[in-house]
């Protein structure tokens, strides 16, 4: 879709929403809107980082990456005909921290639950969460951890667990969530580039969070699956069981592990490494590049797979080892795999066999499975765009009630919304 207008007198509508997917190895941009029960994709955009600017889904070079992401939402402007100016992201479980709570609250006799009773109840679990992960640490760590996400476990009325809440009357309801923390550090660099490309974080979430929610819609997570978003610097593991999730996880091990064995094989540099790794998915029997001494080289696709094969293992028995250790020491009834690393060859057969389940119950999941999204465009098809695709609907889902706004020298000052807030927070935010 391209669109011919000047964009600079063009703001940016208020359902629109802008997903950017910062990834180790790609950034992807999807400009979308809500219509009832339906997601329409406006616009979709891809660009691969020029180097290693990112490693283990940690920014490593704010410039390049800023770079990066600028070229995305030039682009996307481009195709939609307005400025983007709001956008909704997510961040790798690099250092991830989780806790989950319960709280309670009396409700007034005769008053019906609304929705604003619910956020606030949710919100008040995630500051008690916020309060017991800042236990453990000494206080000069305090207030380093910023809670990215949570998922709902449970909610409960007058002691019976009930799937919503909004709407009943009773005396007590209360809430379980699991709330997700990563380190400040981790959150602040993915805002300074946000900032750098004048972009006004409007939501922001966690990877494994965003995926789940497309890729685990909330009527199969009766059953016990696990999400596993594979990157190329982390591996995102999520839980379901008995309708809820149970679990985030991350392991620092992913994609760029093949490549780089496929480099180190046979004296190639990384992006060429990368598109061998590329071309083994593509069921070609030969491939053919030149190595670092400008030697043509043409090897047996079989020859390249048995290269890589003890990373893609070791890569499948670490994931494995972390759902066994979430899911209680036995194997789920089936895994699901997302993301550009999923589509290393051979790796749904090890995880099958690292975690003793049939072939058929390990599969990588693609855009099919969003039943209730319109796109036209071809780059969305893959295990790659289920996280940016889940962070537009996530994002959808909340309305960006995880927010409140706050005015420091008649300047309005955005704080996220998770646990007693100061007024020296207010003033550290607005600098």
């Amino acid at each position: 879709m391209q669109v011919d207008k000047d964009i600079s007198s063009s703001p940016m509508p208020d359902d629109v929403i802008f997903a950017l997917d910062i990834g180790t190895r790609t950034i992807i941009g999807v400009v979308g809107v809500q219509k009832d029960e339906r997601f329409f994709v406006q616009a979709a955009e891809m660009i691969v980082h020029e180097s290693r600017a990112m490693l283990d889904g940690q920014i490593h070079d704010i410039a390049k990456v800023s770079q990066g992401a600028a070229k995305v939402k030039n682009a996307l402007e481009k195709k939609v005909g307005h400025k983007l100016t709001r956008v909704s992201i997510a961040a790798a479980g690099r250092v991830l921290k989780t806790c989950q709570i319960k709280v309670e609250r009396n409700i007034e006799e005769g008053k019906e639950i609304d929705q604003q009773f619910v956020s606030a109840l949710e919100m008040e679990g995630i500051q008690k969460a916020q309060s017991e992960i800042e236990k453990s640490f000494p206080s000069s760590e305090k207030d380093q951890y910023y809670c990215v996400g949570y998922s709902v476990v449970t909610y409960y009325l007058n002691n019976y667990v009930i799937s919503t809440l909004t709407g009943h009357k009773g005396h007590k309801a209360g809430v379980e969530v699991l709330a997700t923390f990563l380190p400040q550090t981790v959150v602040d660099s993915l805002y300074t580039v946000m900032d750098r490309i004048n972009l006004e974080v409007n939501f922001i979430t966690l990877e494994p969070i965003a995926a789940l929610n497309l890729a685990i819609p909330k009527d199969l997570r009766l059953l016990n699956l696990a999400l596993v978003d594979v990157g190329a610097g982390t591996s995102d593991i999520a839980i379901t069981k008995s309708g809820t999730i149970i679990a985030y996880a991350m392991v620092p091990i992913a994609g760029d592990e093949v490549t780089e064995s496929i480099a180190q094989n046979y004296l190639v540099d990384f992006e060429t490494a990368e598109e061998i790794k590329v071309s083994l998915s593509g069921k070609e029997e030969e491939i053919v590049f030149t190595d670092i001494l400008d030697n043509e080289i043409r090897v047996k696709a079989d020859e390249i797979f048995n290269v890589t094969r003890q990373v893609i293992d070791n890569l499948a028995r670490t994931i494995a080892e972390k759902i066994l250790e979430l899911n209680g020491g036995k194997a789920p009834n089936a895994v699901f795999l997302v993301g550009g690393g999923s589509q290393s060859s051979g790796l749904c057969e090890a995880i099958s066999n690292a975690l003793g389940l049939p072939k058929d119950r390990v599969a990588v999941r693609n855009r099919k499975i969003a039943k209730n999204i319109d796109t036209d465009e071809s780059i969305l098809n893959g295990p790659d765009s289920i996280t940016p695709l889940g962070i537009l609907i996530a994002t959808a889902m909340t309305k960006g009630q995880d927010f409140y706004y706050v005015t420091v020298n008649d300047k309005k000052v955005r704080m996220y919304n998770v646990r007693k807030m100061l007024v020296s927070d207010a003033l550290i935010l607005a600098g």
